[in-house]
């Protein structure tokens, strides 16, 4: 429920109301997109991605983002970090042609297999009338990439805002069970260190950043003995 106030009551009469304590959890309705990075599949004259995302309403002729004439036509916002996204409001263009977002699919997820538009769908956007915002609720979807595309040939995609408002950032963890041959002691809290480093080397060139490595065990010595039957 969104609001400024919070109102306890006791209907009737005759009553006290005493409260010892009084606490209310939220998050901020923070439209998350204005700090996000957009691109699209491409772009017709100056009408870049980046326009979907700066609060310009009051320029529904001018103040849009469009795509060329494509197949598939597609429009992407990186939120920068993973969050659980409650509703997601777009705001369609205000002069002709309002009708070319009908059937446009809002996904939202982490990956960037096909420039983002397999994640999971939030919403299908059967219309938005001229100049008008529509509001789609998306459940505490979690992702870092909102991607609207229309599907089909000789499509445009054409936005005048588009606004995301959820809950986060979300912290990811994974916990991962290895087993190591080494003449080290990993026993050893700096030998465990120059490991953790290594390993966070060894992805950081694979394109994995953004991640702190942690043991959540202090890992066990086994020492194999070497098999010395002669035969």
């Amino acid at each position: 429920m969104e609001g400024r106030y919070v109102t306890l009551i006791i209907p009737g009469d005759q009553k006290i109301l005493t409260l010892c304590e009084v606490e209310v959890y939220g998050y901020l309705a923070e439209n998350l997109a204005v700090d996000g990075a957009a691109t699209q599949s491409s772009t017709s004259g100056d009408e870049f991605a980046e326009k979907a995302v700066d609060r310009g309403l009051q320029q529904l002729y001018t103040g849009c983002s469009s795509t060329l004439i494509e197949t598939n036509p597609w429009w992407r916002l990186d939120l920068r970090d993973v969050y659980r996204v409650s509703k997601v409001v777009v705001t369609n263009r205000k002069q002709c042609c309002a009708e070319r977002i009908n059937g446009a699919e809002i996904h939202i997820g982490n990956s960037l297999e096909n420039n983002g538009n397999n994640n999971p769908i939030c919403a299908v956007i059967p219309a938005i009338p001229a100049g008008e915002s529509y509001s789609y609720s998306c459940d505490g979807m979690e992702g870092r990439y909102v991607n609207l595309i229309i599907p089909g040939e000789m499509k445009i995609l054409t936005l005048c805002e588009v606004k995301v408002y959820g809950e986060g950032p979300c912290l990811k963890k994974s916990f991962v069970k290895m087993q190591f041959n080494s003449i080290n002691d990993l026993t050893d809290p700096s030998m465990r260190e120059n490991l953790l480093n290594q390993l966070g080397s060894a992805l950081a060139e694979r394109g994995f950043t953004d991640m702190t490595l942690r043991w959540s065990q202090t890992p066990q010595q086994v020492i194999q003995k070497e098999n010395t039957d002669k035969r």
